[in-house]
């Protein structure tokens, strides 16, 4: 009797829905206004015989909004949005998240944003990368993400990341720049013999000074050396070596090597006949009388004409 009432239902929600359609003049959107009744109608009926029953959002006529979901968290977050942190080759970038109220159940995660690389979860590390490493303090409520010996590929944006639902995080931007060593007045340098000279190296774009520089001649360190004509003078973030009564000798490469930023070469040259002015006047003689020649050549080649 009930598989009976059923079917009869049916064909009267069938009837009517033909009608409508009929002289309302909506031909091409009854069908699916039908499937949709008698599927929320069957829904509803199975429903009942199970004893309860809740609209399906999915059959309800018209326009349907889901609601915006709610955080279920009382963690919130102390690290501002889009922070920004530069540091050098070579060093430890240092990437914090401050997170209060972290439930039980609630986890922290730093995450590599360019290739959703995740790297921490919690205290443990599940990256095959051995420079990451997260440490927490409970003082402060803090999970940094350390990039040890950070290179130029390191860069990019990171992500802290809380397990809520849905997940909430800061993002924070990570630039890795690297420190350039260069010595004043150009590649090649000319010194009369017996004359003294002053090589000065400076180091450019560095976040931390070195804490060290050194000088080679070709392949001796000079820092140390026992001839007492050579002495290094160091300060922040410049290194001078200085050369008194130079020989034939000291001639050759040197290069300036700080602890944490690119070397840097020049060659310096000994003399003993001119002084580099009088070879630059002497060339500079020497493209001027080609000049002419060549000038000269084109009158003769003209007037033959």
């Amino acid at each position: 009797m009930k598989t009976l009432s059923i079917i009869l239902l049916d064909v009267i929600l069938v009837a009517s829905f033909v009608e409508d359609s009929e002289t309302a003049g909506r031909h091409a959107t009854w069908p699916k206004r039908l499937k949709s009744v008698l599927e929320t109608h069957r829904f509803k009926t199975e429903s009942k015989q199970r004893g309860s029953w809740t609209p399906d959002p999915s059959q309800l006529l018209g326009e349907y909004e889901e609601e915006t979901p709610v955080r279920d968290t009382n963690a919130y977050f102390m690290t501002n949005n889009n922070t920004v942190i530069t540091v050098q080759v070579g060093t430890t970038a240092a990437l914090r998240c401050q997170v209060f109220d972290v439930a039980e159940h609630e986890t922290v995660s730093w995450i590599r944003r360019r290739d959703h690389h995740l790297i921490t979860v919690g205290a443990n590390t599940y990256s095959n990368d051995e420079r990451f490493q997260v440490t927490y303090s409970e003082k402060t409520q803090d999970w940094t993400l350390h990039v040890r010996y950070a290179q130029t590929h390191d860069a990019g944006v990171y992500e802290c990341q809380l397990s809520a639902h849905p997940p909430i995080g800061v993002f924070t931007t990570l630039n890795v720049i690297e420190a350039v060593a260069e010595i004043g007045g150009g590649p090649e340098r000319y010194v009369q013999i017996g004359s003294s000279v002053h090589l000065t190296c400076t180091i450019k774009d560095y976040t931390e000074p070195p804490t060290y520089v050194f000088w080679y001649h070709a392949e001796h360190m000079v820092n140390y050396d026992s001839n007492k004509r050579i002495t290094v003078v160091n300060s922040l973030g410049e290194s001078e070596l200085q050369i008194s009564q130079v020989t034939k000798a000291d001639s050759g490469n040197y290069t300036c090597q700080p602890s944490n930023a690119r070397t840097a070469s020049v060659s310096l040259h000994i003399i003993t006949g001119e002084t580099p002015a009088a070879m630059q006047r002497a060339s500079a003689t020497e493209v001027q009388y080609r000049l002419s020649m060549a000038l000269l050549s084109s009158l003769l080649a003209l007037v033959a004409l």
